[in-house]
């Protein structure tokens, strides 16, 4: 919430003082009376020439000499990945249009920074009273919405089950004769009651439509036309387009126009236009002068059928109107929906090749749905953000800067998002997530997201690891996690996608008998800028013993039993009691390790460091040194016998892979009076004590991190210290549960431990697909591999996959969502944010068995 500034105007002057006041007799020199009373007029003259002197010289040294950018707002001096043609043409004109507002149930925008904007809502009720559904929110208690189907360009169908209400949802873009640029699209919208046919016969249903102007253009409307032309309006990109709206008989349209510069509260704006007319709620038929919001309002009982059609570059005296509206609605658009269906179906087959009897097996059932509704929802929630990010002011620079916050340079961002309702926007380790799922789906689509990803890196090297670009992104974010911090890393998991792309190069260069130069200048144009992305990691993050990192900002407090890590991406995991620069994070380590060897790989795929000198030769002295760098980087951090030196992360006693640092057990939250003084009474609050003394040490905690090396598959497939992890894996006191690896081992001293008073346990207990999923790769690799544990890695690798899919489709369809965690502690009930489909999605290559190599 923003905060209002008070202003406390002074109280009127006493009247005798007032009146005193008027009596005082003015200079005679100065007739005015006015500020410069008592002073010459010859002073008042240099005065004034002092003050206009002085502001030319600080003009002419500003242009002279002007202030610099701080480097943390400075984008990196390299050619943007974007620019590249691959990404021009046709490819950026099919992504012109898409569902790029996943925030919303239905909502359309263009991969422009002012886009004309779409969107659907509908009458519900929320605490017993109507309520718009505009914005995907969890306190809606929809039983379920989501996409069933979506293939992330020109397709897409979704379910939302609101109460009584069934709505299916239906987005299609089409290139026909006569499309302007980025084609035309449709959206189909069913509703039903889902109660007995005397009660809906009662039954009034209200759907609501709008098209938003943010360039601020004037949206024309139209009434009663004949062909259903509801606005139309002019692009400079796309030209001349229309609205046509049409809906099956016994409905009602009603309409409203707006003139807002503000396209984050429409949802407010519609709600506070509706009046009551004849014991209904309605758009008031009005129209502000020059609208740059138009919303239809369909009204109808029982049922409801809207088609609306979306015409780009019309022209009349070339194609007849009618003929692309009657392509696109209708009986047409009937069988252009089962057309696109089928595609994807047959298409979803041939990428996965999904067992059904073998998923039904485990208890899975309707289980190839369920991995559709993943890939779909992941793909149906790819945004396009315009922005800036906002920058918090490193501590050494403040005294320098009046400002409270930095701007960085205004830029798009194209990327798949975590959670529609929770998590509505860009998050850099989670992409690399995504990115797994997507580029087995369509390559190029990764292509372009990770190129929007790593143009964002400023001068540094660094990336803000949250994107909140635009003001609809900003408004759901709570105030507290808007400003990014320079310090602040997040796993480099863009590398997961791209060490992954290797295999699929190669094959693609072997089927078609020669090299494919839009992957190969895709790498090349990327590898400058992951060399300033690892070379920030590398100076940042980098701890006091060489070949160590840890992940900096964490910085402790009285009120939190351990001081969260959120640049890790593991937030609450326990790290070292008290944080220092002597910790050694053994996660962070590996995924030094995994980049390391990705950069290697991606130089000899580009033929590095010949054609990387080109454009970047500040990185090297010589050809040589630039690649050996890598290489000789690789080694070492994947060196086992380095790993395992002592007190570096190995206890050789438990046979586990620590965190080192300054820390002791003996810390626990504790319940504190103290007297509040704003509301004069004793308050309780839980505040850290510490009753041990920290000392230097690994930390015995272990989880999720602690199988870092055997997720990098660092550890030797004939080690023993491989046997042992297997063991530990299928340990039910420690990680082991029917729904899957749960992220803190039960003898942990914080596990499942609340982290405050108001913050439950993250990832100190719950399931995780991400990380689940990282395992089971590895278990995968060492079941193929030679050697003596083969078939124990084999052994517990089919049993977890087996859980972990049993348990997400059971919950499904009980409850209707993929969820961001599944809590082991309630029989694998779903918990935490829904519907999760980001990483989680990665349940459709666990049934799949498509595995990082």
């Amino acid at each position: 919430m923003k905060e209002r500034r008070v202003t406390n105007r002074g109280a009127p002057a006493a009247p005798a003082a007032a009146a005193a006041s008027r009596r005082r007799k003015k200079p005679a020199f100065d007739p005015s009376g006015g500020f410069f009373s008592g002073v010459r007029i010859g002073a008042v003259a240099a005065f004034a020439i002092f003050v206009l002197t002085a502001i030319t010289l600080v003009v002419l040294l500003s242009a002279l000499y002007p202030r610099e950018t701080p480097r943390s707002i400075t984008p990196v001096a390299l050619p943007k990945i974007m620019d590249l043609p691959q990404f021009q043409g046709e490819h950026k004109e099919r992504l012109y249009w898409g569902t790029y507002r996943p925030h919303l149930y239905l909502g359309i925008r263009s991969r422009t920074p002012k886009s004309l904007l779409a969107g659907l809502m509908w009458l519900g009720i929320k605490d017993g009273y109507y309520a718009l559904r505009h914005t995907c929110e969890d306190s809606d208690g929809l039983k379920r919405y989501g996409w069933v189907r979506h293939d992330g360009i020109s397709y897409g169908r979704q379910v939302i089950l609101d109460q009584n209400m069934n709505i299916t949802t239906f987005f299609s873009k089409s290139w026909n004769d006569g499309s302007g640029y980025g084609g035309d699209w449709s959206v189909r919208v069913n509703l039903h009651h889902s109660r007995f046919w005397f009660f809906l016969k009662k039954t009034k249903s209200s759907l609501y439509f709008y098209i938003a102007e943010e360039e601020g253009s004037q949206i024309r409307i139209s009434r009663n036309d004949a062909s259903g032309l509801a606005a139309s309006g002019h692009r400079h990109d796309i030209g001349h387009w229309q609205i046509h709206i049409s809906a099956e008989n016994n409905t009602f349209f009603h309409y409203a126009g707006f003139r807002t510069g503000n396209m984050h509260n429409i949802t407010q704006l519609v709600q506070n236009s509706l009046i009551v007319q004849e014991r209904k709620l309605q758009l008031p038929d009005t129209y502000e002068k020059s609208s740059n919001i138009v919303v239809f309002q369909v009204l109808g009982r029982n049922h409801l059928q809207l088609d609306v059609t979306f015409l780009a570059g019309v022209d009349e005296k070339k194609f007849s109107v009618q003929s692309r509206l009657d392509r696109l609605s209708g009986i047409r658009l009937d069988e252009t929906l089962r057309v696109q269906e089928q595609i994807f179906d047959k298409r979803f087959e041939n990428a996965y090749k999904l067992d059904n009897e073998e998923l039904s097996s485990f208890g899975a059932t309707n289980a190839v749905e369920i991995g559709k509704a993943a890939l779909s929802n992941l793909l149906g929630g790819i945004s396009y953000f315009y922005g800036q990010s906002l920058i918090s002011i490193p501590s050494k620079e403040q005294k320098h800067h009046r400002e409270s916050f930095w701007k960085y340079w205004p830029a798009a961002l194209y990327s798949a998002v975590p959670c529609r309702s929770f998590f509505p926007r860009g998050f850099l380790w989670d992409e690399g997530f995504h990115q797994i799922i997507i580029s087995r789906w369509d390559r190029n689509l990764t292509y372009d997201i990770v190129g929007h990803w790593l143009d964002l890196l400023n001068v540094d090297g660094w990336i803000p690891r949250e994107q909140i670009l635009g003001e609809e992104a900003r408004v759901r974010v709570p105030d507290e996690y808007i400003l990014q911090h320079t310090d602040n890393a997040n796993p480099p998991t863009l590398f997961l996608p791209l060490h992954g792309l290797k295999a699929y190069i190669a094959l693609a260069s072997l089927e078609s008998g020669k090299e494919n130069n839009a992957e190969r200048a895709f790498l090349e144009k990327s590898f400058p800028r992951l060399q300033a992305w690892f070379g920030w990691f590398n100076r940042t993050q980098a701890g006091t013993f060489p070949g160590t990192y840890y992940w900096h900002g964490r910085s402790i407090t009285d009120k939190e039993l351990n001081a969260k890590s959120l640049s890790s991406g593991l937030d609450d995991y326990p790290r070292a009691s008290h944080p220092s620069a002597d910790e050694r994070h053994v996660d962070l380590r590996c995924w030094m390790a995994l980049a390391a060897k990705s950069m290697v790989m991606i130089a000899k795929i580009i033929g590095a460091p010949h054609e990387v000198r080109k454009n970047w030769h500040s990185m090297a002295r010589s050809n040589d040194l630039l690649f050996q760098k890598y290489e000789a980087m690789s080694q070492v951090l994947s060196d086992f016998d380095v790993l395992n030196q002592v007190s570096l992360h190995y206890d050789r006693k438990r046979g586990r892979y620590y965190d080192y640092g300054n820390h002791t057990e003996k810390v626990k939250l504790e319940w504190d009076n103290f007297f509040d003084p704003r509301t004069g009474q004793v308050q309780q609050v839980l505040r850290r004590v510490v009753s041990g003394r920290p000392k230097l040490q690994l930390v015995p905690q272990f989880g999720y991190v602690s199988l870092f090396p055997f997720i990098v598959k660092l550890i030797p497939a004939d080690s023993q210290i491989l046997e042992a992890h297997l063991n530990l894996i299928q340990s039910e006191k420690l990680l082991w549960t029917s729904f899957g690896l749960r992220s803190l081992a039960t003898t942990s001293s914080i596990y499942n431990r609340r982290n405050t008073e108001h913050d439950a346990p993250y990832w100190r207990g719950p399931v995780w697909i991400n990380m689940n999923y990282l395992v089971l790769s590895s278990l995968h690799y060492y079941s193929q591999e030679p050697g003596p544990y083969k078939d124990a890695a084999a052994s517990v690798y089919k049993q977890l996959r087996a859980n972990l899919i049993s348990n997400v489709a059971r919950r499904y369809n009980e409850m209707g969502y993929i969820f961001e965690q599944y809590d082991h502690t309630k029989e694998g009930e779903g918990k935490g944010a829904r519907p999760f489909t980001g990483w989680s999605s990665l349940i459709l290559l666990i049934m799949a068995e498509q595995y990082q190599r």
